[in-house]
C-alpha cells in the first residue's frame, strides 16, 4: 500500500477510535479508500463496501441528491432501512478548492456532537492534505506521461512511434497488450472549448477513475474540449464494460452538475495506433453529446451511419452539405412540426402506419403533411435518393446544432 494510504488509513484509524464510530473514506467516485475497524453502530451498506470497494449504484444516488458533491462542511444524511442504510454524516474531503473524497460516520441515534464533528471536519482536512501532496510527489512522473501521450497521439506519425516506444521502455504504460480509448465531457456543446476550471476538474475525475484501474494500464489527459483515457486491456477485458464502469464513476463525481458523456473506440493491436482510436473516440463523443438518445457510452463500433456523418460533420462548411430543401423547412414555422413528421417518417422506413401512430396522427393528416414537405423541399419521397439525402441532412443537422429540435425554434 503506497505511504499517502498508510497516512490516511492510520488518520481515519484514529478518529475512529477517538469517536467509538465506524469511519470510510471514499474518493469523489464513492469508492472506498480506507476504513476503520467496526465500532458503533454498522449497516448493510457499510459491509458491501468493505467486501466489493465499491458503493452500489442506488446508495449512490441517494448520498449525492443530498447534496454532499457541493457541501463544504458536514452533511447529515437520511437513513434508509429498505436498504440497509443508517444514518451517516458525511464530511467533503477538499485541498486547495478540489474536491478529493468523502469522510462518513456512522450515527444511526444520531449522538454525534458538534465537538465530534468539528473533529471529524479537522480529519478530513488532514486527509486532503495528504491527498494534495501525493498528487504533487506525482507530478514530475504525471507530467512525463501527458507530454508522451500528447505525442502519442498527435498528427507526427514519427513522434508517435517515438512516445509509444519511450511509454514502454519508462514503465508508464504495459506493454503488449490491446489498447483503447475514452474521450470524455460534460453534456453541452459539442465543440466548445472547456475553460480551466472544467478542465481542472475533469483532468482530477479521470485521475482518480484510473486509480481505480491496475497500475500502468491507464493514462489520461485533457486537451481543450474533452478529457482522453488511453487504457491497455488484456484480450479479454471489454472497453465497453470499462466505458460504463467510467460514466458510473463520472456521473457520481459530476452529480448535480450535467451529465457526463462518453465516447469510446475498438481496441486497437500496437500502442502507436492510439491516435486513431481517439479520432473514432471523438467522434463517438461527438455523437452522444449530440443526440442524447443515441445514449452514452457510446462506442464507436455501435454508430452505424453516423460513422460517416460525424466525420462530415467535422468538414470545413459542413452545412453546405445538408440538402438544399431542408433549411426551408427548418425555417417554416408551422403547428403541423413538419421537421419532425420528415424525421419519423424516415426512421420508420417510410412505413405510415408506424409513424401515423407515432405521432398520433389520423393517416390522411400524414399524407397531407409528407405533400407538404415535398413541395417545401422540391423533393419526392417515392425516390430513394431524395430520400438518402433528406435523412442523411437531418441526422447532419443534428450534428453541426442546425436542427430545430435544438436550437428550439420549432414551436410544436
Amino acid at each position: 500500500m503506497p505511504p499517502r494510504d498508510d497516512e490516511v488509513q492510520a488518520l481515519v484509524e484514529q478518529l475512529s477510535a477517538d469517536l467509538d464510530r465506524s469511519v470510510l473514506v471514499d474518493d469523489a467516485s464513492l469508492r472506498l479508500l480506507a476504513y476503520s475497524p467496526t465500532l458503533g453502530s454498522d449497516d448493510e451498506v457499510r459491509k458491501t463496501a468493505i467486501l466489493t470497494r465499491e458503493t452500489p449504484r442506488v446508495i449512490r444516488d441517494l448520498h449525492f441528491a443530498q447534496g454532499i458533491a457541493n457541501a463544504t462542511r458536514h452533511v447529515r444524511t437520511a437513513p434508509r432501512p429498505d436498504v440497509g442504510l443508517e444514518s451517516r454524516v458525511c464530511v467533503p474531503i477538499r485541498c486547495q478548492g478540489a474536491l478529493f473524497g468523502y469522510l462518513w460516520l456512522i450515527d444511526a441515534d444520531q449522538s454525534l456532537t458538534d465537538g465530534d464533528c468539528a473533529a471529524a471536519e479537522r480529519t478530513a482536512a488532514e486527509i486532503g492534505t495528504a491527498m494534495y501532496r501525493r498528487d504533487e510527489l506525482e507530478k514530475p512522473q504525471r507530467e512525463l506521461e501527458v507530454r508522451l501521450l500528447e505525442l502519442l497521439l498527435g498528427d507526427d506519425a514519427t513522434q508517435r512511434e517515438t512516445a509509444a516506444h519511450e511509454l514502454a521502455a519508462e514503465d508508464v504504460l504495459v506493454p503488449g497488450t490491446a489498447v483503447g480509448v475514452l474521450a470524455v465531457r460534460r453534456m453541452g456543446e459539442p465543440d466548445a472549448e472547456l475553460g480551466a476550471a472544467e478542465r481542472a476538474r475533469l483532468g482530477l475525475t479521470l485521475d482518480q477513475f484510473r486509480r481505480t484501474l491496475p497500475r500502468r494500464h491507464a493514462l489520461s489527459t485533457v486537451q481543450a474540449d474533452h478529457g482522453v483515457l488511453v487504457v491497455a486491456l488484456s484480450e479479454r477485458a471489454s472497453i465497453a464494460d470499462l466505458a460504463r464502469r467510467a460514466q458510473d464513476a463520472l456521473d457520481a463525481a459530476f452529480a448535480g452538475e450535467g451529465q457526463a458523456i462518453i465516447g469510446y473506440s475498438d481496441l486497437c493491436e500496437h500502442l502507436r495506433d492510439a491516435h486513431r482510436a481517439h479520432e473514432h473516440a471523438r467522434l463517438a463523443l461527438r455523437v452522444a453529446s449530440a443526440l442524447p438518445e443515441h445514449g452514452s457510452p457510446a462506442g464507436w463500433e455501435g454508430l452505424g451511419a453516423y460513422r460517416l456523418l460525424a466525420r462530415a460533420a467535422e468538414t470545413p462548411h459542413a452545412r453546405e452539405l445538408i440538402h438544399p430543401g431542408l433549411p426551408k423547412l427548418f425555417a417554416l414555422q408551422s403547428k403541423e412540426s413538419l421537421v419532425q413528421t420528415l424525421e419519423a417518417y424516415l426512421d420508420n422506413g417510410c412505413d405510415t402506419k408506424l409513424t401515423a401512430e407515432a405521432l398520433f396522427l389520423h393517416r390522411a393528416s400524414l399524407y397531407y403533411r409528407l405533400q407538404r414537405i415535398e413541395a417545401i423541399t422540391s423533393t419526392s419521397l417515392k425516390s430513394g435518393a431524395d430520400r438518402l439525402a433528406l435523412h442523411s441532412g437531418l441526422k447532419l443537422a443534428r450534428l453541426v446544432g442546425m436542427h430545430p429540435a435544438l436550437r428550439r425554434t420549432n414551436t410544436d
